[in-house]
C-alpha cells in the first residue's frame, strides 16, 4: 500500500487528550472576555477591583497561549495521522462554520441594536470599534478574512488558518530526520520563520516542537515543573504587555514562555488537577464559541447600561454591570452555539475526513494492484 501525501515516518507517539489543557484554553478565553467588557466606560482610578482585573486580564497573552496550544494539539494529531486531506477537512469544518455564524450574529446585533450617534461616556476605543455601524461590505470583508470590522476577535482566524497549513510540513520534516538532528532543524525553521513575513507561525511551531522537549525535560520533576509553569506565565504576561506583539523578540519570548507552560502541564499528571472540574471542562469545551460570540454580546450589554444609566451609574458600576451580564449571556449563547453549530460542524468534519481516508485507501489498493 502506498502512503498518502505527507504521511510521516518514524513519528513518535503523541499524548492523549488532556482535559487540563482544554480548561486552560477556557480560562484564557475568559480573560479576553473580561478585558473587553471592562473597557467600555472610563474606569474610576480609585476602584481597586478594576485595577486588579485589568492587571490580571491580558488578552494578547491569552491569544498567544491559544496559538501555542493549537500548535501542540494539532501537532500531536498530525503525528498520529499525517494524511493531509482528512486533516484539512477537520480543520476547515472546525473553524469556518462557527466563525461565519458568529460574524453574522455580530452583524445582526450591531445593525439592529443601535444608539446613534455614539452615546457620551463611552471610551474612545469602544466608540471606534462600533461606530459607525458596519456596512454590508464590512460583513463581506470580515467573512473573507479581509478585516475584523464586524467581529473584532475574528482577526485570529487568519493566523490560525496559516498555522494549520504550516504544521503538516513541519511535522513531516521532523518525522523524516534522525532525532539527533531535530534541534538543528528547529533552528533552521525558526530562523526562516523569524526573518519572514509569517513570524506569527512561530507560535504554532514552538507549540509543536518545544512543548514536547520541555515536557521530556521536566518529566518526573514535579516541583521544577511548577516553577517552570510560573516562569512561563510571567514571561507570557510580560510579552503580552507590549503594544506591538508581532515583533520578532516578542513572538519568540511569548512562544517560548507559552510552550514552557504547556510543557510543564504535560510533564506532570498531578499539576493543576483543579482544572479538571466539570465547570472548567465545560468552559474549555465551549471556549471557541465563547471567544467568537462574546464580542457582540458585550456591545449589547453596553447599550443596556447606557440606556439605564439612572440605575447603573456609568462612572461607578457600569463596567461591572457589562462584565457580569455579558459573561453570563455570552456563556449561555456560546453553549447553544457549541451544541447546534460547533459540535455538528466538528462531526461533519470527522465524517468528511473518514470519507477522504477511504478514498486514499481505495486509491492505494488500486495502485498496488496495477
Amino acid at each position: 500500500m502506498t502512503m498518502s501525501p505527507l504521511t510521516g515516518v518514524n513519528a513518535p507517539p503523541s499524548s492523549p487528550f488532556d482535559p487540563r489543557l482544554e480548561s486552560l484554553r477556557g480560562l484564557a478565553c475568559l480573560t479576553v472576555c473580561i478585558f473587553h467588557a471592562t473597557h467600555v466606560f472610563p474606569s474610576n482610578p480609585q476602584h481597586v477591583f478594576f485595577n486588579t482585573v485589568l492587571l490580571a486580564a491580558n488578552p494578547a497573552a491569552a491569544v498567544m497561549f491559544f496559538f501555542v496550544l493549537s500548535g501542540y494539539v494539532l501537532g500531536a494529531s498530525l503525528e498520529r495521522n499525517l494524511e493531509i486531506g482528512p486533516y484539512l477537512a477537520r480543520r476547515l469544518f472546525r473553524l469556518f462554520p462557527p466563525f461565519a455564524a458568529a460574524v453574522l450574529f455580530a452583524f445582526a446585533c450591531e445593525r439592529l441594536m443601535r444608539l446613534d450617534p455614539a452615546p457620551a461616556g463611552l471610551t474612545p476605543g469602544f466608540q471606534h470599534l462600533f461606530w459607525p455601524q458596519p456596512t454590508w461590505q464590512d460583513l463581506w470583508d470580515n467573512l473573507l478574512l479581509g478585516s475584523n470590522r464586524v467581529n473584532g476577535p475574528t482577526w485570529t482566524l487568519f493566523p490560525e488558518l496559516l498555522g494549520s497549513l504550516m504544521l503538516p510540513f513541519a511535522v513531516a520534516a521532523h518525522g523524516r530526520i534522525e532525532p539527533r538532528w531535530r534541534w538543528a532543524l528547529f533552528a533552521v525553521i525558526t530562523i526562516l520563520l523569524a526573518t519572514s513575513l509569517y513570524r506569527t507561525l512561530l507560535w504554532f511551531y514552538f507549540g509543536r516542537f518545544l512543548v514536547k522537549e520541555f515536557a521530556a525535560l521536566l518529566a518526573g520533576r514535579g516541583q521544577l515543573a511548577a516553577i517552570a509553569f510560573i516562569a512561563g506565565l510571567i514571561g507570557l504576561e510580560i510579552a503580552g504587555s507590549y503594544d506591538e506583539f508581532y515583533t520578532v523578540h516578542v513572538v519568540l519570548v511569548s512562544a517560548t514562555a507559552a510552550a514552557l507552560m504547556v510543557g510543564a502541564v504535560v510533564s506532570s499528571s498531578d499539576m493543576l488537577q483543579w482544572t479538571t472540574t466539570a465547570p472548567l471542562r465545560f468552559l474549555g469545551r465551549i471556549s471557541f464559541s465563547l471567544y467568537l460570540v462574546h464580542w457582540p454580546i458585550f456591545y449589547v450589554c453596553a447599550l443596556v447600561a447606557v440606556h439605564y444609566d439612572s440605575i447603573v451609574p456609568i462612572q461607578t458600576w457600569a463596567n461591572l454591570f457589562v462584565m457580569v451580564t455579558s459573561l453570563v449571556a455570552a456563556i449561555g449563547i456560546a453553549a447553544l452555539a457549541y451544541r447546534f453549530i460547533e459540535a455538528p460542524s466538528i462531526r461533519a468534519g470527522a465524517f468528511t475526513a473518514r470519507l477522504l481516508t477511504e478514498m486514499w485507501r481505495k486509491r492505494a489498493v488500486v495502485q498496488s494492484v496495477s
